[in-house]
């Protein structure tokens, strides 16, 4: 008589409901099915997962996930902030796996480390700004009585124009004038105060004529009390971060474009200074501007206001985190898959409150690092060698990314694609309110090529189906997601690009953002995802098709990641 496996009689019924395990080794129909029908469901889950990938993909669970973010996340790592010894720790320990996954170091002098320097630009506390009237002049200083939007080194000078609110009107024939002037300008609108928001939305309210008028500079003037109050303002900036130095490349080529004039916000103490030398006050001032709807600026040319802004800087180091995994064909091995994410964040705040940057993005960094395992672990290497890159600087305007791809390890034009994962550890209020279940915006997956984005639909119907959400592809979209994270500067340079993303929530760059608030579960069905996906790219013979709506563009700089 042939011999059965216990599989077999499951399935053919020929075990007894009632009898135990019997001395000849027969075992119940009930034993058999709490012992054997749990793996069977387990197996069948990744029934459509090619048999060469499947090790690898069963491999990615949460428990090696919670053990590399319980790190990331930790007070010890002080938030990561890039060039600081947190965000050091952090590549330490990432470079530490993927020496034990065996990973061949692909960074500087034969380590896992690609180091970059950065500078950090800061204003001056020595910046002035002097109104002057006739001989008689009155000086003010930087914090105490303005702060910048932006900075250069510079001085300049000229007359002032008051020309009311921000949605104040001018009259045609009037704009000319304000060439080579130091504008002043309300906070808030005609009808109703509002406190400037630190940042682009204030910018914004600057367009048109404005802008384009010729001024050298604006100074925007805060409320007296309130949410707009000047102290207050003052606070939330530096809280935001826009009034502490700001962070750029050392060495590579700054963002360009005509720049507009110097913005600053002023308290109220200055703009009286400035109106009382005109014989008015502030409270007239306004009074005026919010009951015309057409606001004649009021030019004050024997007052000239001179701003002196002095920039100081001081040169760090950054790095990078690359190992690489070689693939099985003697001739794709040449080409690259890169897998991406930014493991920074945003350092410390105000009393030392540590944002732990549980989601954004320790959960993309410990896939990366999980998907390295993963891969070294399974029984069969994909033809296309696999990079694994985390990297820091992304929270200071994509600094990490943008250095790879101008220094890269593998020359660009073998990178196959970049699979790029930034916070996917949580869900955000439309998901929970619909009460989805695992899902991923995908973003960019077909910008470049369509090759990719079908190949990423074809690997998540074989393997866990999550619903892929595209709202945030469209490039329409207000937030511009597929310009905010690293992946951007491979697409800049025309690498397909494939971008997941879970959304924002409450956490969101806040201290709260921490790790009892990850939903593991759900990385690890995305994690799947990305990890067949990139199996099933990394087979392919020859490059992805170029065949998308940004195929082989270039654009002049990347926007600053938020």
């Amino acid at each position: 008589m042939a011999k059965f496996s216990a599989v077999t009689l499951i399935v053919s019924g020929e075990f007894s409901h009632d009898s135990e395990i019997s001395r000849d080794g027969r075992i119940s129909m009930k034993l058999a099915c709490l012992i054997f029908f749990p793996i069977a469901f387990a197996l069948a889950q990744v029934s459509g997962v090619e048999p060469d990938a499947r090790s690898g993909f069963q491999s990615i669970n949460a428990e090696d996930l919670r053990s590399y973010l319980t790190y990331l996340a930790s007070d010890a790592l002080q938030g990561r902030e890039t060039s600081y010894p947190g965000e050091r720790l952090a590549a330490a320990y990432i470079a530490d796996h993927f020496r034990t996954f065996g990973l061949r170091p692909m960074g500087d002098n034969g380590t896992y480390l690609q180091h970059y320097s950065v500078e950090l630009v800061g204003v001056s506390d020595s910046t002035t700004i002097v109104v002057t009237k006739g001989r008689a002049n009155e000086k003010f200083f930087w914090t105490n009585d303005f702060i910048a939007l932006g900075g250069r080194d510079t001085s300049i000078s000229g007359p002032v124009a008051c020309v009311g609110y921000t949605d104040s009107k001018t009259p045609v024939e009037a704009k000319g004038a304000l060439a080579g002037r130091v504008i002043l300008v309300f906070s808030g609108s005609r009808t109703g105060t509002a406190p400037p928001a630190p940042g682009g939305s204030l910018r914004r309210m600057f367009g048109g004529g404005r802008r384009d008028s010729g001024a050298v500079a604006m100074l925007i003037v805060a409320e007296d009390t309130g949410a707009a109050s000047y102290p207050l303002i003052v606070s939330q900036m530096f809280s935001a971060g826009r009034g502490h130095p700001r962070m750029v490349l050392k060495g590579e080529p700054q963002r360009t474009g005509r720049p507009g004039p110097l913005t600053f916000i002023v308290s109220p103490a200055l703009a009286g200074a400035i109106l009382r030398s005109a014989g008015s006050s502030l409270g007239e001032a306004r009074r005026r501007a919010s009951t015309d709807s057409l606001f004649s600026p009021m030019m004050m040319d024997g007052i000239s206001v001179a701003l002196d802004e002095k920039m100081v800087r001081e040169e760090r180091q950054a790095e990078n985190v690359v190992g690489l995994l070689e693939g099985s064909d003697p001739v794709m091995k040449h080409d690259v898959v890169v897998f991406s994410a930014h493991f920074d964040h945003l350092g410390t705040g105000a009393g030392g409150a540590i944002y732990h940057g549980a989601d954004d993005n320790g959960s993309g960094t410990a896939m990366v690092i999980d998907l390295a395992r993963a891969f070294e672990k399974n029984a069969v290497r994909p033809k296309c060698s696999l990079l694994f890159l985390t990297v820091s600087g992304e929270e200071k305007g994509l600094l990490g990314s943008m250095y790879y791809t101008s220094h890269p390890v593998v020359p660009l034009e073998n990178t196959v694609a970049d699979f790029n994962t930034d916070m996917i550890g949580r869900m955000d209020s439309a998901h929970q309110a619909s009460g989805a279940g695992p899902y991923a915006y995908l973003i960019g997956s077909d910008k470049i090529s369509t090759e990719l984005d079908s190949i990423l639909r074809v690997a998540n119907r074989e393997s866990n189906n999550i619903e892929f959400d595209y709202t945030y592809n469209n490039d329409s979209d207000p937030n511009q997601y597929y310009r905010r994270s690293d992946h951007y500067n491979f697409a800049r340079h025309g690498v397909p690009i494939a971008f997941f993303f879970t959304g924002v929530h409450a956490d969101y760059h806040k201290p709260t953002d921490t790790i009892d608030k990850i939903l593991f579960d759900r990385i690890v069905k995305i994690g799947q995802v990305v990890y067949y996906a990139g199996w099933k790219t990394a087979n392919l013979r020859g490059m992805l098709a170029k065949d998308g709506t940004r195929s082989g563009y270039r654009e002049t700089s990347p926007s600053r990641g938020e």
